[in-house]
């Protein structure tokens, strides 16, 4: 019997060892606490479908340090769940007397580097000893991208694979056919990401507009679908009732400065879908979206690995990164343009993703062999890159001039105002204070 033990899998294994799923009965009271992201489910059920075991145990990072919770037996192999772990601001170090502890390779899948932008990063100390272990436990550990394997060269660890996320190779298919798309008519899946800042994104306020104007671009459509992908707010509105379902759809569309659009709100109370279950979440992409766009990566790749074209909208170092190894056309948001769908989906190029998938796929085949695991992915058709792609596959839109300056005037105005908003809330903040330090009654002051 072949045991693997996994490391922040974070969710619920099917029978037979194949797919991921949150087991959640209770939805509103899950989401009551907060959000939760199943994005990373997606990238665990990729993982499973690749690898073959018949026994998974499974132990969060958070829970790493007690004992208790440590395996009792010995594992054919240990894989850590890629995820955003190389960052200035999370340290795991607790995982340390563990890492020290198991026996056997210690794998990481698709390990990735978090910051808003392009910088060197100085991680916890706990962090850099973590992977250190961990890179003398393994043949090569799996990065998501050229940024990723930088951070990693930067503290000494050189045995490095550039593998990307795999989730991208969850159809096990050593290629894939992206589907042509019809601009004007074409089905949207849209999913959004309303807490985007600090390392999540190098321009939080350009973020959240171009999000606003997706959103109305993608409501346009009638038969376009909003996912959730754990994201609190939305998922509580697609399972509460009455003024309880209405009060978060006015917290959603409030959120995008996007009170009384009729077509958004009509989106946002009728097309809102989110699951739980991976294999429901592709299927349902599968029949009812002709392109994915968004502010979400894994709600991009539900549909890519299935053929589905994407466009990404990138603004931080992990969008950037993974969609330039796949050379995934995409939108930077710091160009801060309007958007228009049509436009943008006649100019998406995916002449390249097919080919540059094929040489991804064959770096995956590559590193799960190495490393000793049990794997099901078939022979590749290519072989492994030379060199992993550093050059963004940008979208080059024409831009209309009457577009481009309607849409600065309106920005402009927003702008103004909240800044406007923000000195009034500055100068009630400042005769709070003077009232709170003066010991004088107001009468004479006055005097």
């Amino acid at each position: 019997m072949k045991k693997l033990f996994v490391l922040n899998g974070g969710a619920a294994v099917k029978p037979g060892n194949k797919s991921a799923f949150l087991k959640i009965d209770d939805p509103l009271s899950a989401f009551a606490r907060g959000g939760i992201n199943t994005g990373d489910v997606l990238v665990y059920d990729a993982m499973l479908k690749a690898l073959a075991y018949d026994q998974i145990k499974n132990l969060q990072f958070a829970h790493a340090g007690d004992e208790k919770l440590w395996p009792k037996e010995e594992y054919d192999a240990t894989v850590i769940r890629g995820s955003n772990y190389l960052t200035e601001t999370v340290d795991i170090g607790n995982v340390v007397p563990l890492l020290k502890k198991l026996k056997g390779p210690i794998v990481p899948v698709g390990v990735g580097a978090q910051a808003a932008k392009y910088k060197k990063l100085e991680l916890p100390k706990g962090s850099v000893e973590a992977w250190k272990i961990i890179a003398d436990k393994c043949e090569t550990i799996g990065v998501r991208g050229v940024y990723s394997a930088e951070v990693f060269n930067d503290i000494g660890i050189k045995n490095i694979r550039i593998i990307g996320c795999p989730s991208f190779y969850r159809n096990l298919r050593p290629s894939i056919e992206i589907k042509p798309i019809d601009p004007a008519n074409a089905r949207v899946g849209l999913t959004l990401n309303r807490y985007l800042s600090a390392d999540y994104a190098s321009n939080a306020t350009k973020t959240n507009r171009m999000q606003r104007a997706l959103i109305q671009a993608v409501a346009n459509r009638s038969e376009s679908r909003l996912y959730s992908q754990g994201e609190r707010e939305e998922t509580l509105a697609i399972f509460e009732q009455g003024e309880a379902k209405q009060k978060h759809i006015r917290s959603i569309l409030e959120k995008y400065s996007l009170q009384g659009d009729k077509d958004v709100e009509t989106l946002v109370s009728d097309r809102m879908q989110a699951f739980f279950d991976v294999d429901a979440w592709a299927e349902d992409a599968k029949k009812n979206v002709d392109v994915l766009v968004g502010f979400r990566l894994h709600g991009n790749v539900i549909g890519l690995h299935q053929g589905i074209p994407a466009v990404f909208f990138t603004y931080d170092s992990r969008i950037r990164e993974l969609s330039t190894l796949f050379a995934i056309p995409s939108v930077e948001v710091e160009d801060y343009m309007p958007i228009n769908l049509e436009n943008i989906f006649e100019k998406a190029d995916f002449s390249k993703v097919q080919h540059v998938y094929r040489l991804n796929y064959a770096e995956y085949h590559r590193f799960l062999t190495e490393n000793g695991l049990n794997h099901v992915l078939v022979k590749p058709v290519a072989a492994p890159p030379k060199k992993a792609l550093e050059k963004p596959n940008l979208v080059q839109t024409d831009q209309n001039l009457g577009e481009v300056t309607d849409w600065f005037r309106d920005e402009v105005g927003y702008m103004t105002d909240e800044i406007q908003t923000l000195r009034d809330r500055a100068w009630k903040l400042e005769l709070a204070l003077r009232e709170v330090r003066s010991p004088e009654p107001k009468a004479k002051l006055a005097s």
